[in-house]
């Protein structure tokens, strides 16, 4: 019974001896501790921040801004398309014209002519025309499609210009029996005024 005792007195005074921050309960708290705080649900972030707002809000500002410009350009090259169209068929329309009146080529009667407004009418549609009417009348129906000569308001040309440099066509013989109809006009692109031209070449056939 001594033994016993004694043994169980050291084994006490040995628990005694230890700290109490040293304890199995107390070493357990502590090793659990920091968890519990970065875990807490009531930290994290709930809802939309005014950064992701504002980002959100540029970036379809830029969106617009690129499909806005993309239907200006579009319309631009629409209506780009449809001055060529309009230039295509009256250089066409000229060049039916001389070959239906090959004595009045030859002549010279269409080379270095120009539509204007103020053009002569021979009125060919009333009483037959020479040659040389005839040439004269093919450049009168031309010029009403570009300059207002019959004077009266709302006249809409068939290609744009600007009052200092009007849309205009013009007949140039190159030489060999080939000649070049040429129609000019003005666009605006990019902001500037530019002038665009139009050229056909072809070959007067005469039999």
């Amino acid at each position: 019974m001594c033994l016993i005792d004694r043994s169980q007195q050291f084994a006490k005074a040995k628990r005694q001896d230890r700290p109490k921050h040293m304890t199995r309960k107390r070493f357990y708290n502590l090793a659990r501790r920091p968890a519990i705080h970065f875990l807490n649900p009531t930290k994290r972030q709930r809802g939309v921040g005014l950064i992701e707002i504002l980002i959100a809000v540029v970036l379809m500002s830029l969106g617009f801004l690129a499909a806005a410009r993309m239907q200006v350009e579009g319309m631009r090259f629409s209506r780009s398309s449809y001055h060529q169209s309009q230039a295509y068929f009256l250089a066409n329309d000229m060049i039916d014209r001389m070959r239906s009146n090959i004595e009045g080529v030859e002549a010279g009667h269409y080379t270095g002519q120009k539509t204007a407004a103020d053009a002569d009418n021979p009125n060919c549609q009333v009483s037959p025309c020479n040659p040389l009417g005839v040439a004269q009348q093919d450049i009168y129906d031309w010029s009403t499609h570009l300059h207002p000569i019959q004077k009266y308001s709302g006249f809409v040309p068939a290609l744009p210009g600007t009052s200092a440099s009007p849309a205009e066509g013009e007949i140039a013989d190159m030489g060999n029996d080939i000649f070049a109809v040429i129609l000019r006009w003005n666009e605006v692109i990019g902001g500037e005024d530019k002038q665009q031209d139009l050229r056909i070449q072809f070959a007067l056939q005469s039999e």
